[in-house]
Order: structure tokens, then C-alpha cells, then sequence
């Protein structure tokens, strides 16, 4: 808990020093007393620290094994987050597991479903990959998608040392429920969800975010997820 209060605490002062300004969007209609699979979207380095300032509960986040090697940012990425190693199937066994115990727990987990991002923005959203969908079907834990607006306007994917000051705004939507779907409902959860999230982004892009918690309500109602 100390830990990821430095963390929260660290990401807000980054920001402030650089004269970034999170605000956070319909976040209120979100039950956090509830555990979720925090799925965000992926555009720049900058959300590492964007998810700190988004998300007011305790939570673990999936995150790259090379970045323990960090001096002193190293150790506290190492006690908040799961760290995977990619290239080992038995290590990304092991991180699957240890998320699994942190939602038994009460917990929420963050996994940037998209794994990765470009160099040059864009409106699209990478295809998502499977892991916390099959993790969402194991245990019966609702996604919940945020987007990030002003990622690349903030820190540049190809600019990792360059923050630009102003508004950062993370967009909450309404969670999506994985109750009774089965393992062979994985593909069209997924399929789904990329569409979802992709209609909810493509309507901020044309209207702002103001009403596009209506839209993506009336999105999850009018829309099956077996018939993705």
C-alpha cells in the first residue's frame, strides 16, 4: 500500500511539475468498491503513470519484467505491478496466476489489452490480444475500459524525454459484464470489446466525451456479445 501511494503521488507530481492537468470523465459513475479487469487504452509511454492518476483504488498492473532494472523506480514498479517476461511461457504462466490471486483478493487488475503501441498516432486501436480475457472468463470479473485522449499530445510515442504541458483526459465507460460466458466465448469477447471500445473512441473523436457514456450504455444494450 505505501508503495503505490508513492506511486500515485510520484505520477501526480510528475505532472504538475510538468504542467500536465489529468481530468478524469464520468469516473463517478464507476462502483469501485467492485474488483475489475482494468483494460485502458495504449498510445504512449505517458499512461504508465496516466492510469495512477485515473484510477482512485488499489490496483495491480501488468507490466514489463525489463523495467525492474529501473534504478529506484525499479523497486517500487516490482512491488505494485506484475511483472511478465514475454518470452517465457512458464513466467507468463506464473504472472497469470499471480493475477488471479490479486482478484481473489478484492483487487483490480490493469492490462493494456492492446500489449503495445505505435510510433506514429493514429485513432485506431491495436488488436487486442487474448490474456485478461481469458482471465476475465476464469473469474468472473467485469472489464473496464478507459480511454486515454491526450496521450500522444502529451509525450510523443517516439519522444519517451519530451512532456508537453495541458489537459490529460482519461474517458471511463460503462464495464462490460462477462457473466456465464465460458472459455469458447473468449474470440467474441474479445472481438466485442475492440469494437466497443473502438465506436465509444470514434464518437469522442466526432462529438467530445461529454455524451458518450449514454452512447456506450445504449452501445452494450443494443449489442450481444455472441453475436460479435
Amino acid at each position: 500500500m505505501v508503495m503505490f501511494r508513492m506511486m500515485q503521488g510520484g505520477s501526480r507530481l510528475l505532472f504538475l511539475m510538468s504542467g500536465i492537468i489529468p481530468k478524469n470523465i464520468h469516473r463517478k459513475h464507476i462502483d469501485f468498491s467492485k474488483s475489475y479487469i482494468i483494460i485502458p487504452s495504449h498510445k504512449s509511454y505517458i499512461e504508465a503513470a496516466s492510469i495512477y492518476t485515473s484510477i482512485p483504488t488499489l490496483f495491480k498492473t501488468l507490466g514489463k519484467k525489463e523495467i525492474e532494472r529501473t534504478p529506484i523506480y525499479g523497486l517500487i514498479f516490482k512491488t505494485v505491478c506484475i511483472t511478465v517476461d514475454r518470452s517465457s511461457l512458464s513466467a507468463r504462466a506464473l504472472s497469470f496466476r499471480k493475477m488471479k490471486q490479486e482478484l481473489e483478493q478484492g483487487l483490480s487488475i490493469t492490462i493494456f489489452p492492446e500489449g503495445t503501441f505505435d510510433d506514429t498516432p493514429h485513432s485506431r486501436l491495436l488488436p487486442f490480444q487474448d490474456g485478461c480475457f481469458t482471465l476475465a472468463i476464469m473469474q468472473q470479473t467485469d472489464l473496464l475500459p478507459i480511454l486515454f485522449l491526450d496521450s500522444t499530445n502529451r509525450m510523443h510515442p517516439s519522444k519517451i524525454t519530451q512532456m508537453t504541458p495541458g489537459l490529460n483526459r482519461s474517458v471511463f465507460l460503462p464495464a462490460i459484464s462477462v457473466l456465464d460466458l465460458q472459455k469458447k466465448d473468449l474470440p467474441a469477447l474479445k472481438t466485442y470489446t475492440q469494437l466497443y471500445m473502438q465506436q465509444c473512441l470514434d464518437f469522442i473523436l466526432q462529438h467530445g466525451p461529454d455524451q458518450v457514456w449514454h452512447f456506450a450504455h445504449q452501445y452494450l444494450q443494443n449489442n450481444a456479445i455472441k453475436n460479435a
